[in-house]
């Protein structure tokens, strides 16, 4: 029996805490509320050999059906933001609003690229999150995170960032916060430049999605390519390519996880067929 303090859920009900809607369980998730009991929590883990999984809005991921083993870390809890000389300073747990609520607060720019994308920040340095070519990593100092169940901070040279891609995809790295470059601005800039990429994000297709579920092909978009194959309204069981969105799914009729995979199948093969790219998800699937 593992004793932490952090409040724990059992079971963890993939479909109810994920933005795509669908999944079965896992055993239980932890919520961490600090530095300190994320890292007792992980070192009990991994001192009891339990599988676990670290996550944050869940909303560019699948998660599987049936009962999963597996344990979530849950980093919603961990909210605290601090400024500092060169920026800011926040946990895994902040979400993007809230991050840039803060920095507008500070007269600090940067981070704007980030309006309307529902992530955390964790989630964001995990993936590389970005739109439009501006990117995280182009803004991140440092990442402070649990390896091996000890506080290790990396120099963003040590992240590994490409697009879409970061070191912590390939290693077991629980990511903690990150300290984040931003610059002197008034709020006034700052507010025009949210309101651009809001715009930017109004189009996008509304249900229960993951975001976008394939990385851009160089020289080419996604979904323009799953359009040009003629896609758009594909449907397996619950699960539909967006009308609006190619590169979407959406889950309007109870999809299940394994539907969207199978719909996930079809659109590379289909692409694959007609243009001779093959297309790589952008989402995560989780154990």
């Amino acid at each position: 029996m593992i004793k932490i303090s952090c409040v724990k859920e059992t079971p963890f009900d993939y479909a109810k805490h994920s933005s795509i809607g669908c999944g079965g369980s896992a055993i239980g998730a932890y919520y961490p509320k600090s530095v300190e009991e994320i890292e007792s929590l992980v070192g009990a883990l991994l001192g009891a050999k339990k599988p676990f999984i670290t996550l944050g809005n869940l909303t560019n991921v699948l998660p599987p059906d049936g009962e999963s083993q597996t344990s979530v870390v849950s980093t919603k809890l961990l909210t605290g933001i601090e400024r500092t000389d060169c920026g800011v300073f926040a946990l895994a747990g902040v979400t993007s609003g809230a991050l840039l609520k803060a920095c507008k607060a500070w007269n600090l720019s940067g981070a704007e690229f980030l309006a309307g994308i529902p992530c955390t920040l964790g989630g964001a340095l995990y993936m590389n999150a970005g739109v439009s070519g501006e990117y995280i990593a182009e803004i991140t100092e440092s990442v402070t995170v649990l390896r091996g169940g000890k506080l290790v901070v990396l120099d963003v040279a040590d992240c590994g960032y490409a697009y879409k891609s970061s070191v912590f995809m390939r290693s077991n790295d629980v990511i903690v916060g990150a300290h984040l470059r931003l610059q002197r601005e008034n709020q006034e800039n700052i507010s025009e430049k949210l309101q651009k990429y809001h715009v930017k994000r109004a189009h996008l297709p509304k249900g229960k999605s993951m975001g976008c579920v394939f990385k851009n092909p160089t020289g080419a978009l996604a979904g323009k390519l799953i359009e040009g194959a003629g896609l758009k309204g594909l449907r397996v069981g619950g699960a539909v390519v967006s009308e609006i969105h190619a590169n979407f799914i959406i889950n309007d009729k109870n999809a299940t996880a394994t539907q969207i995979k199978t719909l996930i199948g079809l659109i590379k093969n289909a692409v694959f067929a007609q243009y001779k790219i093959r297309l790589e998800e952008e989402i995560r699937y989780l154990p």
